[in-house]
């Protein structure tokens, strides 16, 4: 047989439509574009519809079309419509919605116009009212449903998801752009936040209650109080206000505070690996997690992380290997890591870095990640 009649025989790569709110700054976000980066184009042709064109990665996807909804406010009755048209259009041989009313209304209208297979992402370790209701109505009409850590698959056992409708891929980074800064390029960083000779130190996400920027707060200011913060300590906050209020009532406890000198509320950050990677400690006290692409992309960079047990679910963090891992959210228990995190030389916290970043690069590849979805996909078309 000739190369040619071979690769007439090859069967046509599988249209998968992904469906999401926007690629606004987030790890559902991030990981989905990893995962369309990284999608092996003979098995997969991939196309995207989104609710609202808000792109804050800012990432080159190659894809065989792009469709907005043009719906902010997305389930609207006319958002709904426009997805089912879209659909019609895009003639998916499987769909694969990802996040809250994008799964519940993206499964419903998937089958609706004859999809034949339909997978979910579920990111979220504690769902909203509406977010348990819309996932326990609708999962029937989904074949799989792709979760990133073992508590979130608890979760949705516990709303009535058989365990064979649950699959756990871990998520996957980006590790030729989260790597180990030299030191000419790491100084360099530094310079741009006005770091100095100080330690910096920094928290990436969205202001907001669940990752729990009040407590930092409060434990730099215990921490000050007792003369234990160093000299020169820069805290960034990178991330953007997802809650109005809630932003505002942050940077109002650092100003009463006295720490407007020492805490940088940074919002969006384009270019968040240099950042993460020039400093000397990430924070990520949450209240709750999945599987949190900050804690992994820190240790990918080879810098120590301050973690809470619910951030660190999935066991990423080893107290006192990979960083720290605080007794709770509180922001006494924070204030007890960070002392006990100031109190290392700096061999104990290189060597932390060094277990982080041989972690992560094991761990948490992107060729895994995709690759463990596509099995996903693979073994649903099979049937």
């Amino acid at each position: 047989m000739s190369s040619e009649s071979t690769r007439d025989a090859r069967p046509a790569p599988v249209r998968v439509t992904y469906f999401i709110n926007s690629f606004v700054q987030g790890g559902a976000e991030r990981q989905l574009a990893e995962l369309i980066k990284g999608l092996d184009r003979a098995r997969f042709t991939p196309s995207l519809i989104v609710c609202e064109r808000n792109d804050q990665l800012g990432e080159a996807l190659d894809l065989a079309a792009m469709h907005s909804l043009d719906d902010a406010l997305f389930p609207t009755p006319w958002g709904v419509a426009r997805l089912a048209r879209a659909l019609r259009e895009q003639r998916p041989d499987l769909v694969h919605t990802v996040k809250g009313l994008e799964n519940a209304l993206g499964r419903v209208v998937a089958r609706a116009v004859g999809v034949p297979r339909v997978v979910a992402s579920v990111r979220c370790p504690r769902l909203t009212a509406a977010q348990r209701v819309g996932e326990a109505l609708t999962r029937g009409y989904g074949d799989v449903t792709i979760v990133n850590s073992v508590g979130i698959r608890r979760e949705l056992v516990a709303i009535g998801f058989r365990e064979s409708e649950v699959a756990l891929v871990e998520n996957g980074a980006d590790l030729a752009r989260f790597v180990p800064l030299d030191a000419d390029r790491r100084a360099a960083v530094r310079r741009e936040w006005a770091a100095g000779d100080g330690p910096l130190w920094v928290m990436p996400g969205r202001l907001s209650p669940e990752k729990n920027q009040r407590a930092v707060i409060g434990a730099l200011a215990a921490l000050d109080a007792r003369g234990a913060l160093p000299p020169g300590l820069r805290v960034v906050f990178a991330g953007r206000d997802s809650l109005l209020v809630y932003g505002r009532s942050v940077k109002a406890a650092a100003r009463l505070r006295g720490l407007s000198s020492r805490c940088v509320f940074a919002g969006h950050v384009a270019r968040v690996e240099a950042l993460v990677a020039a400093s000397d400690l990430v924070l990520l006290p949450s209240h709750y997690e999945g599987l949190p692409n900050a804690v992994i992309e820190a240790m990918a960079c080879g810098v120590p992380v301050l973690v809470t047990p619910e951030a660190n679910a999935d066991a990423l963090v080893s107290d006192g290997v990979e960083g720290v891992v605080a007794a709770s959210p509180s922001a006494g228990d924070v204030a007890r890591a960070m002392g006990r995190f100031l109190a290392l030389d700096a061999a104990a916290r290189a060597a932390m870095g060094a277990a982080g970043n041989a972690h992560a690069t094991r761990r948490f590849t992107r060729a895994r990640m995709v690759e463990s979805t596509q099995a996903v996909y693979a073994r649903l078309l099979a049937r």
